[in-house]
This record gives structure tokens, sequence and C-alpha cells, in this order.
């Protein structure tokens, strides 16, 4: 036990992040020494950080995945991130959403304005360029 107390330490020392399964045992030690409630373990739990705007990375295959529209990044090759971005530019996709908007659903961020919303598309695609993207050397 005292091993395990070390190693957790050593790795607290050198500023490695904790694992999702760290943290998890940790916050369930929490709640059973009342450290925490467990509805503030429940909310630790449930939410995530997330990003406050979009970013981009670089994969290893080359490819560029967007980070912070969906749960799961948005991942095209470049040429096809040129494609959709240039389609987003001629107003086609806007249009065309405009055209059935009784059809389409807003998903779980519809306190934004449509139109605001229709422009934030067209800016967070093209800003995946004209920004310095960089590749992490962590992805």
């Amino acid at each position: 036990m005292s091993e395990n107390n070390t190693r957790e330490n050593n790795r607290r020392n050198a500023g490695h992040k904790k694992s999702a399964y760290e943290q998890l045992v940790q916050t369930l030690e929490d709640v059973k020494t009342e450290k925490i409630s467990v509805r503030a373990a429940m909310h630790k739990l449930q939410f995530r950080d997330r990003p406050e705007r979009p970013y981009a990375k670089v994969t290893k295959m080359g490819a560029v995945a967007l980070f912070g529209i969906t749960k799961e990044p948005i991942v095209l090759y470049e040429a096809h991130w040129k494609r959709l971005i240039k389609t987003v530019e001629s107003g086609y996709l806007t249009k065309y959403m405009e055209y059935n908007a009784h059809r389409i659903s807003h998903g779980k961020s519809s306190n934004h304005d449509e139109k605001e919303e229709a422009t934030g598309v067209a800016s967070v695609l093209a800003s995946v360029f004209t920004e310095e993207v960089t590749a992490d050397p962590n992805a």
C-alpha cells in the first residue's frame, strides 16, 4: 500500500495529469471519507472541462481534427476541409438550412441566435486554415 502511495506522490510531483481511472478512484475515496458530497462527486464526474472555443490538431495520419464543436472531433483531410469551407462560404449550406429549418433539429445548443450560428460555422471553419495551427506533440 505504501508503494502505491509513493508512486502516486511521485506522479503528482512530476506534474503528470491523472488518468480518468485515477480521477474516478480519487473521487470515490473523497466520497467515502466524506471530503465531498455525493452530489458534488456526480457533478465532478459528469462535467468535463470543455474548450471555450474550437481548436484544431494535426493527426498522426496528417488529417486535421477539429475539437470543441461536437462531443467527438471532426476529422477531415485538408482537401476535404477546403471543399467544406468553399461550400459554406458560397452560402449554399446556409440557404439549405434556412429552406429546411422546419425539419432541422437545433441540438443541445439551441439558445443561440440562428443567424449568429450560421455565421459562426463559417468563421470556425475559415479559422482552421487562417490561424496558425501547429501539430500537438501529444496528439
